[in-house]
């Protein structure tokens, strides 16, 4: 099937629906200007004074005793502040206020979907802007690490870090309890942003799964999109508005 027959089934999919579930990856945010984790893998091993990748500047105990140099890698990788939806959430929260998408369960923590106007989104390893004294557990919002180097507590002294550095990428049980809970009631399910999660969910389940990394695999009631993210969401809306694909 050609990319535009596919755009085409993915529209018609939508139509046909109105208990539609979405679970999100970090591929989603790349047109938002956040990297993904191949970028960040990049940008850390371009670090000479750091050697830990991904998960050792997601520890607790480094960032506590290094707080300069996370805060440095923090900025470069995760803390994109300014960034702004793309066609991707933009189409998400269209479907919610459509009362046709269930909701929203996500691996990232960038805060995006709200951004859009998504108002029931999962977030599996919680968001940015739930940050954290790592000695008092006083809780400050996103802006404290933009203005500050390294953002200390008002109360304590010590160090401010991002919840999921503090749970040491543990996730909260509840959102993965309730985004499973909508993800199970769907009938149909779009996945993008992620290049193997689909694997985890029941093959009876039609899905359309997004992602420009991704094998082209035959699978019954599954429609895989190799392409752009933000692309085919832009597309897919002019299909639905019957505006013709440039």
């Amino acid at each position: 099937m050609h990319y535009y027959e596919k755009i085409q089934t993915f529209a018609q999919l939508v139509r046909n629906n109105t208990k539609i579930a979405a679970f999100t990856g970090a591929g989603i945010s790349t047109d938002s200007g956040i990297p993904d984790l191949a970028g960040m893998s990049f940008i850390l091993g371009e670090e000479k004074d750091f050697s830990g990748g991904i998960f050792g500047m997601l520890n607790s105990t480094f960032a506590k005793k290094n707080p300069k140099l996370f805060y440095l890698l923090y900025r470069k990788t995760f803390f994109h502040p300014n960034a702004e939806p793309n066609a991707c959430h933009l189409f998400l929260s269209d479907l919610e206020k459509q009362k046709k998408l269930l909701g929203i369960a996500t691996m990232n923590i960038d805060f995006l979907h709200q951004k859009a106007g998504s108002k029931s989104v999962h977030e599996y390893w919680g968001n940015m802007r739930m940050n954290h004294c790592s000695l008092c557990n006083k809780s400050f919002d996103w802006d404290i690490a933009q203005q500050n180097d390294i953002p200390l507590c008002d109360l304590c002294g010590h160090v401010i870090l991002p919840d999921f550095v503090l749970r040491n990428l543990g996730t909260y049980q509840d959102n993965i309890r309730d985004g499973s809970n909508i993800l199970s009631k769907a009938d149909l399910m779009i996945i993008a942003g992620t290049k193997n999660s689909w694997r985890n969910f029941p093959e009876s389940t039609p899905k359309v799964i997004v992602n420009l990394e991704l094998p082209e695999i035959n699978e019954s009631n599954s429609l895989f999109i190799q392409e752009n993210i933000a692309k085919v969401f832009t597309d897919v809306k002019k299909v639905l508005i019957h505006t013709p694909i440039v």
